[in-house]
């Protein structure tokens, strides 16, 4: 497998949302009902619900399909939750005060439920209490935010700015910004003592250089680099990636670059050319396209039970159970767990502890499962998480030291099944920790091991500790190596400190989008390092769990049996 960029990638996608509804409740006496879809999302805080659009009104019609979708951003490392309101028009003339109109039903979910839910996602309507039809939603990706544009730029016949020399010449990309303003978004090497330079062919994404929009604004400036940093301005000139790409009809082949001073003159002409010998545009399969294809996403926990945390019957242990407060563990399992567990399809969950005694015994283990089921470690949700946290708690003797390479070995083990065009997967391993590794060489080989693997790695750092160490391990920069020299072929591990977040002793997914934000582009990279690509999306992603082999009794985070059908708050699963 050759070596990954270790450069972060910026991932965005722009979703739309196409809306139907089936057998819907007629509230008109002498007509049918005039259904129309009320979209609303939920705030930053998740206090209010705010309007995001709506969809127009079709008249005496119980099984409607509107023609009008809605348009959004896609965030994996959100929980983007939603609220669908139908209601029967009465008022067109006032449309947007629903006072006016008729709940038909309602339905709160989350995007992710949607884009995980395969061809379609059908749920049931509902209005105090009562079933009120259904409605079905299906979500398809803008294809026009999934391009990566390459370019090869060279000039001719540019200014000459060194007294002694030619000029050494380099270029700026900038993209234009509401307010007249432009943002850099890439700049070239110089290219020393020539005034025809043939820069490097480079790429980048669409939505870094120019948002996604093919008609916005980019600003390209020609520079003559100087050691002292302080560099000659030779020209600029501007274009719209329409403009000067082939396959969208692009004509633009060559701009003159204008300095704005010398214009003044009355003989001046231009100070060069700027020639794009390449722009192409690729188009890039993302992360929803792999989700909506089938690939499973498989969530498993790894939980710090060493002596460090202090001891959990006192109030400054960061294992407290403070009856007021959650504590960091707590903190952490329901900010990143809660963002991540809507995307594995049966709910059911690996989750681990490690540095604790273990009755009866009081043997050390560095692995061992939080329901104390070594058959069936799995618990279902992140309610099962907490519960089976909580439950270790109140077994196990906090020891250590803090080992990591015996867990993770438990989990490369479970992620060396081979990987198929037809039969995708990828996992994520949540780590909650609070102190710097004893076991950092064997850990990193671990790590480097596992960069073949479809597995990325989130630690959360949680207490005061140096996590110096931790830090070298998100491998941004400097590849991880191992004992032999050989290094990671791509970033898979994601470290960040919980108390940068001042969390107020809750959820705070500000967190979950800081160590999340680099999964997408992580499942990416793997599958295209291993050829694959996204397949078709199935009419349903999600399966049943197996009610028929329960957790035994008496073990926590047992799978409780669940509705076809779930209300909001409980996971959906189709009908």
């Amino acid at each position: 497998m050759a070596a990954q960029s270790f450069a972060p990638r910026e991932v965005f996608s722009k979703v739309e949302l196409s809306l139907s509804c089936e057998n819907l409740k007629d509230l008109d006496h002498f007509s049918k009902s005039d259904p129309a879809v009320f979209i609303y999302q939920a705030s930053s805080n998740g206090d209010t619900w705010v309007l995001m659009d709506k969809t127009e009104v079709i008249d005496n019609n119980l099984n409607p399909k509107f023609a009008k979708t809605i348009l959004m951003n896609y965030q994996f490392e959100e929980i983007q939750k939603l609220k669908f309101v139908v209601y029967d028009i009465d008022d067109k003339k006032h449309l947007e005060d629903t006072s006016k109109h008729d709940l038909i039903g309602q339905l709160e979910c989350t995007l992710a439920d949607i884009v995980t839910a395969g061809q379609e996602y059908k749920r049931t309507l509902r209005a105090k209490g009562a079933t009120r039809g259904k409605i079905v939603i299906r979500v398809e990706e803008v294809q026009d935010s999934k391009f990566n544009i390459e370019m090869h730029l060279t000039a001719t016949k540019l200014d000459k700015k060194d007294f002694f020399g030619k000029s050494d010449p380099f270029f700026e990309i900038a993209k234009s910004q509401e307010g007249g303003t432009f943002t850099e978004v890439y700049r070239s090497e110089p290219k020393l003592k020539t005034l025809d330079p043939i820069w490097p062919s480079f790429s980048m994404s669409i939505q870094r250089l120019c948002s996604g929009d093919w008609d916005r604004v980019i600003k390209f400036t020609v520079w003559d680099w100087n050691k002292s940093g302080d560099h000659d301005y030779i020209g600029s000139c501007t274009a719209t990636l329409r403009e000067i790409c082939p396959e969208r009809g692009g004509q633009v082949y060559n701009l003159a670059v204008m300095n704005e001073e010398k214009k003044k003159k009355k003989k001046y002409t231009s100070s060069g050319t700027l020639n794009f010998k390449v722009v192409r545009a690729t188009p890039e399969y993302s992360f929803m396209d792999f989700v909506r294809g089938g690939c499973q996403i498989n969530m498993q926990m790894a939980v710090d039970f060493t002596a460090s945390n202090g001891n959990p019957q006192e109030s400054s242990s960061l294992h407290y159970n403070n009856p007021y407060s959650d504590n960091e563990y707590v903190q952490a399992i329901k900010s990143v767990a809660s963002v991540l567990a809507p995307y594995d399809s049966d709910q059911l969950i690996p989750a681990f502890g490690f540095g604790g005694r273990l009755p009866p015994n009081g043997d050390v283990s560095h692995c061992f499962p939080l329901n104390s089921n070594f058959q069936k470690p799995e618990v279902y949700g992140v309610q099962g998480i907490l519960d089976a946290y909580h439950y270790t708690l109140s077994q196990v003797q906090l020891y250590g030291p803090t080992n990591f390479s015996t867990f993770l070995d438990k989990i490369i083990e479970s992620c060396q099944d081979s990987i198929t065009q037809d039969s995708q997967s990828y996992n994520i391993l949540l780590v909650i920790t609070d102190g710097e590794i004893s076991d950092m060489s064997r850990t990193t080989d671990r790590i480097v091991a596992a960069s073949k693997l479809p597995l990325s790695i989130v630690i959360v750092g949680v207490g005061g500790a140096d996590f110096t160490k931790m830090e070298v391990l998100d491998a941004d920069d400097n590849p991880l190596a191992n004992k032999y020299g050989e290094k990671m072929t791509r970033d898979i591990v994601q470290f960040v400190p919980l108390r940068q977040f001042k969390s107020k002793g809750g959820a705070d997914f500000s967190l979950a989008r800081e160590t999340l934000a680099e999964i997408p582009g992580q499942l990416t990279s793997f599958m295209k390092a291993n050829g694959l690509k996204p397949n078709p999306p199935p009419l349903r992603t999600r399966h049943s769990v197996n009610l028929q082999d329960p957790t035994p009794p008496g073990v926590v985070g047992a799978t409780p049996p669940y509705p076809t059908d779930a209300p909001a708050g409980q996971p959906p699963y189709p009908l």
